[in-house]
């Protein structure tokens, strides 16, 4: 429908660039996938050696002090490192309407 006074749109660069913002929007949905997943499994980790150092703590075959030593010096630092690394990449989507 034609507006008196108004030329006809060209819609072509428009939906060509909603598209475009579509399939970035698409791969940025699959990187906070991922990112997710990583950091279930991370907590879920974190989670069991919570339960493992409580379970040492409450049974006092050995030393609560040692059995806390052993789960920080196996795995904490390493995750806190990638969990950086990993929040580090793309901060945000910049948008540029036609």
């Amino acid at each position: 429908m034609e507006i008196p006074g108004k030329p006809d749109m060209d819609l072509g660069p428009t939906l060509e660039w909603l598209r475009e913002e579509l399939a970035e929007m698409k791969i940025q949905d699959r990187q906070l996938l991922l990112t997710l997943r990583y950091l279930h499994s991370l907590l879920e980790e974190l989670q069991a050696e919570s339960t493992h150092w409580e379970d040492t703590r409450s049974s006092r075959s050995t030393s609560p002090f040692r059995a806390r030593l052993s789960s920080e010096g196996r795995g904490c630092q390493p995750f806190q490192r990638q969990l950086g690394q990993l929040l580090q990449g793309e901060e945000s989507r910049r948008s540029s309407f036609p």
